[in-house]
């Protein structure tokens, strides 16, 4: 079985009755309901899927996947009551991915793993047919979505694997067991979960390595130094890195792979950021154990590109942006600032950054090793969020100019009024700040 195309074959698999009918797809967000779908009534801190049967139903949906203890209308759709709709989801997907004929390639670990997995599919596709999970649906109901919603017919799947808490990824790896398991860098994203520090979410990221059905692990040199990582797993794990540092697979000058005692022809990448590079040299180490050439890497090395809101070089009227405001951690930060393209002559270096979330008690520190890194770096700072106060200290602290804002709109104002052609803007900070928005909103 590819996918579902009946509703019965939903009813069975969950061991229920239910009136057999054609459907389309699956959705969670009723925002995204389309004709023939089936429709898993989730339930979140601020919403409740079971409110919005009569929008999914008015939008074509057929059938509804809901909690057993719902006694609302129906509106026309077959309802299926379960006693958790989230795992009734995920066992759906379990069910089916079970079923295909693909090879999981699975990618995790705390940056970077969003565009390591692009890399992957688009060098991969050169020599096989590839799924991969869109944008970056990685989470406990996003996986599973997208594999009700794949074709199932491709022979590499290619999964991102995200988590908020330990075991999380234990239960993506049950749902999509991988032949082939990647981590890319630890960092602190979510460590407020982890009072164990670093430590706790590498062991987390480690669950990657818990299914018998992987066979070989894919990690960056540094990620090994964990002991949870580096101890997981019964199988052999290729480490990859840039120069000068030894591993299995090493980027030499950005243009040569050593693999061994073997180097690549010279290898012609579309950036030059360091963190694009190391991305890179993952995805390129997983296409080299599954069988491609340095030709067909080579080939699809050309048509790499940096995923939305990552490090994405903007140009307006001579002042060059850099799009980087998908998520901010200290790790990113830093990498956004030393890859910051330098200014034309005359021009200044700005940074626009909002507050990185989820780092707990160690907010404060975090914000202003940070702020000492960017004085280096840049030379007006505009902050948005509390969280970045200690940003705001450490420059005024040197007399360099820095301001603090609350409203976009206003930050935008100011933006637009220091920045003159010749100067590069860095936007960074979590996604919960939307500072993507400065570059949409109205003057």
């Amino acid at each position: 079985m590819k996918r579902f195309t009946r509703l019965a074959e939903l009813g069975e698999c969950l061991q229920l009755p239910v009136e057999d009918r054609s459907i389309s797809g699956h959705a969670i967000d009723s925002r995204q309901v389309k004709a023939g779908d089936v429709f898993f009534a989730l339930k979140g801190e601020k919403f409740d899927g079971h409110d919005f049967l009569k929008e999914v139903a008015a939008k074509g949906a057929v059938a509804a996947v809901v909690e057993e203890s719902y006694r609302g209308e129906s509106a026309g759709l077959s309802l299926l009551k379960v006693s958790d709709v989230t795992k009734a989801l995920q066992e759906l997907a379990k069910y089916l991915q079970a079923r295909r004929q693909q090879k999981i390639v699975a990618v995790t670990g705390s940056l970077g793993k969003t565009t390591t997995k692009e890399f992957i599919a688009t060098l991969l596709v050169q020599k096989y047919t590839v799924a991969k999970t869109p944008g970056n649906s990685n989470s406990q109901v996003g996986l599973p979505l997208a594999i009700l919603n794949g074709e199932g017919v491709e022979e590499i799947f290619v999964a991102e694997m995200g988590m908020w808490r330990a075991g999380e990824i234990r239960r993506l790896v049950e749902i999509a067991p991988p032949e082939i398991a990647v981590i890319t860098k630890i960092g602190f994203p979510h460590i407020e979960s982890f009072p164990e520090g670093l430590e706790g979410i590498a062991a987390a990221k480690a669950e990657v390595f818990s299914h018998p059905r992987t066979v070989l692990g894919v990690v960056g040199l540094e990620t090994l130094n964990y002991g949870a990582i580096r101890d997981s797993g019964a199988f052999p794990k290729k480490s990859f890195a840039m120069a000068p540092a030894k591993a299995n697979f090493v980027l030499e000058e950005g243009r040569l792979i050593q693999e061994g005692d073997q180097m690549s022809p010279p290898l012609y990448l579309p950036f030059t950021e360091t963190h694009f590079c190391e991305n890179f040299t993952g995805a390129a180490s997983v296409a080299r154990l599954l069988g491609l050439s340095w030709q067909e890497i080579i080939a699809g090395a050309k048509l790499l590109k940096s995923f939305g809101l990552r490090f994405e070089r903007i140009e307006r009227e001579g002042i060059v942006f850099i799009n980087d405001c998908y998520n901010a951690s200290p790790e990113s930060m830093e990498v956004a600032l030393v890859n910051l393209p330098r200014p034309s002559f005359g021009g200044k270096t700005i940074a626009v950054l909002g507050e990185m979330t989820g780092l707990g008690s160690y907010s404060e520190g975090e914000h202003r090793k940070v702020a000492e890194l960017a004085l280096d770096k840049i030379e007006h700072l505009l902050c948005f969020g509390k969280g970045c106060l200690p940003m705001i200290a450490a420059f005024n602290g040197v007399g360099r100019p820095a301001e603090f804002f609350h409203d976009l709109q206003k930050l935008r104002a100011t933006l637009f009024e220091i920045s003159k052609p010749g100067d590069v803007v860095l936007i960074k900070g979590s996604n919960a700040n939307q500072l993507w928005q400065i570059l949409d909103l109205q003057k």
